[in-house]
């Protein structure tokens, strides 16, 4: 896994689709990409920046903040959409862009580099916090998966463990992704003394709440309907 930047900048908003049209054609629901899903997951994920007093040390570690584009193509390694057909395939991802937009879902990879560690980000004493145009937010939902191997070169492996948590998307009415151009996520685990802050920013797109209509009702534009 390559190293990647501890500010990671997007061209888009991440509510808009710049990376995936979606078509209709021969019974089936067809992506157009202009990036594989391997490289779109590397162009929303970010490393971390160490804040505070300690030991610092270079780590694999890496969190990807789940975009309308990535959440949509993911559909495909997970279910198979394409192979579906296209009333399954539309019902599939019409769940997926409502799940989307009702959270801001963010998945953080602990890689474990020393010993004791766990790789659980949340638990008793740990604190977890997005932050988002000078406001701070506290994850609604939290979970982790269990340890797994990673490969690094050299027939070498090291463990990691994906931690998942979701922050409420809408606040007293407002939508706090619409206006932003930023966001953070900055990690106190259980007795650190350094936060782990990962950063992404991305353009203004005026466009993107565009897509909340759906792809086969869309005519003009990136989506687009193939009779």
């Amino acid at each position: 896994q390559r190293f990647l930047p501890t500010e990671q900048s997007v061209g888009h908003h991440p509510d808009s689709l710049r990376a995936l049209t979606i078509t209709e054609g021969e019974g089936k629901i067809q992506y157009q990409v202009e990036q594989d899903y391997q490289s779109l997951t590397e162009k929303w994920s970010s490393s971390f920046q160490s804040v505070g007093t300690g030991r610092r040390s270079r780590s694999r570690t890496y969190a990807t903040f789940w975009s309308l584009e990535l959440s949509l193509m993911s559909l495909q390694p997970e279910m198979g959409v394409l192979s579906l057909r296209k009333e399954k395939a539309r019902e599939l991802i019409d769940r997926r862009r409502e799940k989307y937009f009702e959270r801001i879902h963010i998945d953080v990879y602990w890689f474990v580099e020393r010993r004791g560690e766990s790789g659980i980000i949340t638990g008793p004493g740990a604190r977890t916090e997005l932050h988002v145009r000078d406001s701070t937010y506290r994850p609604v939902r939290a979970d982790h998966g269990p340890l797994r191997e990673a490969f690094i070169g050299g027939g070498e492996t090291i463990l990691y463990r994906r931690n998942s948590l979701y922050f409420p998307r809408t606040v007293d009415g407002t939508d706090i992704l619409v206006k932003a151009s930023e966001a953070e996520l900055e990690i106190r685990r259980t007795g650190a003394s350094l936060k782990e802050r990962f950063t992404w920013k991305w353009e203004d797109d005026s466009t993107a709440r565009l897509l909340e209509v759906k792809p086969w009702e869309q005519t003009a534009g990136r989506l687009s309907h193939r009779p």
